[in-house]
């Protein structure tokens, strides 16, 4: 029988989902943020809540990168990446779930393991582990410092961006998903090296099945950026909804959006390439991305969902509106990331 602590707090994630999806947008207050992002919430069936850390180096045909997760689900047991791990609540923002990550150091992917290991939330602070490696974000917007180890530590601060925090969700009882995340400069030391580049900061909770998705952002040489998403109807569908596409051009101090874009995505070489194509009624985007690093997550329990990640630098960039073009040639080189996620209802 679930007793009233779980029934209030299973109404305070549903009500923390609400208030993301009624914001879609930059105005979510430094307070909001906090409480998303030091705080594990009440999961229901089918609920699932991660952290994501993301950072991109500047340097190199091939920059650095680097991912960091906490993920955790609804139930007791799940399999990741084929190996069991357990679930459990240990108390107030404390808990039992996974870790992964990777690292491309500027000439290979190094695998940073997955670990079933207990995560504890304090003011600010979120104490974790990674193969033998303690992991601890602290801070609070727009300064935070990650240290893992002796793989890296970082710190991150404001920097030049056009949008440097924002909450978006999409809630339709009894289903629903909303997610902050945080844009920002870094510098600091990751294996040994120094580094500098762009962090991107993430925290997502959900009630919903596993789902196949695209999603991308890349950060240019003269800080421009565009991102995009999109989910789809099924793992190898090319029929996309809740799709969104944003350029942010920061030598005009302009965000440009594409309303309801229409959307196309190739996958060229087995994944070597990716094409995104989109447009509306009067703006165009196309940019080929070429990968340069892979890393694969299977996840199993309650469904489950394949999610590859590429490392990927921009080969070709055209923006047109009805006053502009931009080309990679306006912007500099490139980097970022892109996702491609097939999810099932069915365990498989």
């Amino acid at each position: 029988m679930i007793g009233i602590n779980k029934i209030k707090g299973i109404w305070e994630t549903y009500s923390l989902i609400r208030k993301l999806s009624s914001i879609n947008g930059s105005g979510v207050s430094e307070t909001l943020l906090d409480r998303v992002m030091y705080n594990a919430e009440t999961l229901p069936p089918l609920g699932k809540e991660y952290w994501w850390f993301l950072f991109f180096g500047q340097n190199g045909e091939k920059p650095i990168q680097l991912m960091l997760m906490i993920f955790r689900k609804y139930g007791k047991k799940m399999l990741f990446n084929d190996e069991e791990m357990a679930l459990r609540e240990l108390g107030k923002n404390k808990f039992q779930a996974v870790t992964a990550g990777w690292v491309y150091d500027g000439k290979e992917l190094r695998n940073l393991g997955d670990t079933n290991t207990i995560t504890e939330i304090q003011k600010r602070k979120i104490i974790s582990e990674i193969s033998d490696q303690k992991m601890m974000l602290s801070g609070g917007f727009p300064n935070y410092r990650l240290k893992v180890g002796n793989i890296t530590d970082l710190n991150i601060m404001k920097g030049n961006y056009l949008l440097d925090k924002d909450a978006y969700g999409v809630f339709l009882p009894p289903f629903g998903m909303g997610w902050v995340d945080i844009f920002s400069d870094v510098n600091g030391i990751v294996l040994g090296k120094k580094f500098k580049g762009a962090a991107h900061l993430q925290k997502v909770v959900g009630v919903t099945i596993f789902g196949s998705f695209h999603w991308g952002r890349i950060v240019f040489q003269n800080g421009s950026s565009t991102s995009f998403f999109c989910l789809k109807t099924g793992k190898d569908s090319k029929r996309y909804f809740h799709k969104s596409l944003t350029f942010h051009d920061i030598e005009n101090n302009k965000i440009i959006k594409f309303n309801n874009p229409k959307l196309k995505i190739s996958k060229i070489k087995e994944g070597a390439e990716w094409i995104v194509e989109g447009q509306d009624d009067d703006k165009y985007f196309r940019v080929v991305l070429e990968t340069y690093a892979i890393k694969q997550f299977t996840m199993k329990g309650g469904g489950s969902q394949v999610y590859i990640e590429y490392a990927v630098t921009p080969k070709k960039f055209t923006l047109k509106t009805k006053k502009r073009i931009i080309t990679l040639q306006d912007l500099g080189s490139g980097v970022g990331t892109f996702e491609d996620a097939k999810g099932s209802s069915i365990k498989i």
